[in-house]
């Protein structure tokens, strides 16, 4: 497996829990299709406004969970294939890095965080009251674009199928993009900018408390010193033993 995170690979494998993601989201989005085009509406509501993140229902209502659901519905087919196929192609791999456990648990962080800033940037700069549903896996799937950034970031990978870019800056031009067109666009694009900005700034600080700190703070050599002086004891042994000689009661010393 290691072998693997060494090499791009053009078709990775579609592993359990991002197929797990994606049949959810696909499944959400034809139960939205079908009832939409019912006209099933309880209350006078799509399901969009029932499960989308709507601020307007966070503020009166209390609608919370909708921060969780609103990363399984997406609003059209372009928009669900386009999210599924990067969350496939970028989602695998996380997946096989970080376990199926941690990789649920980070697609999460990223999504609940994504929606969370989302709603922190309005409330505090624009318009906090709106009735307008935010919707789709995006800003989860901005968080696996930050995790791949920060694993495979001397990865090349081809923008617009034409010009090599290692995966690190590649990362960090979407981000600058998201950043300038969600200042100057806000919400007439009807594009969440800042869930997507949310998504990946949350994410690379998950990935780097949990996965790169501690490899480079005191854990890390402590780790690195304990595993240092057992292979010390255990090269001392095999050495005293080639001799004939029992090891030190004390093991090695050194100078």
């Amino acid at each position: 497996m290691n072998n693997r995170f060494n090499q791009v690979s053009p078709v990775p494998p579609l592993t359990t829990i991002t197929k797990a993601i994606i049949s959810a989201c696909v499944v959400m989005y034809f139960i939205d299709f079908f009832l939409t085009n019912l006209g099933f509406r309880p209350g006078g509501l799509y399901l969009t406004d029932i499960l989308g993140l709507v601020p307007a229902r966070i503020m009166n209502d209390l609608w919370l969970w909708q921060f969780v659901t609103y990363i399984f519905m997406h609003g059209h087919p372009l928009h669900l294939l386009l999210n599924m196929l990067i969350l496939w192609f970028f989602g695998s791999e996380i997946e096989l890095k970080l376990g199926k456990k941690g990789f649920l648990t980070y697609f999460f962080v990223c999504g609940i965080g994504a929606g969370l800033f989302n709603f922190a940037v309005n409330w505090f700069f624009f318009e906090a009251r709106s009735f307008t549903p935010i919707i789709g896996a995006s800003g989860a799937i901005f968080g696996i674009l930050a995790a791949y950034g920060i694993f495979f970031g001397e990865r090349y990978m081809l923008v617009f199928f034409l010009f090599p870019m290692k995966a690190r800056y590649f990362i960090l031009v979407m981000a600058a993009i998201e950043l300038i067109t969600g200042v100057e666009a806000r919400a007439q694009d009807n594009v969440a900018h800042f869930a997507h900005l949310g998504g990946m700034a949350i994410g690379a600080l998950y990935i780097y408390l949990k996965f790169v700190r501690p490899r480079g703070g005191k854990g890390g050599r402590k780790n690195r010193e304990a595993e240092r002086e057992r292979l010390r004891k255990q090269f001392t042994l095999i050495v005293n033993e080639s001799n004939g000689n029992k090891p030190d009661a004390d093991g090695p010393r050194w100078n």
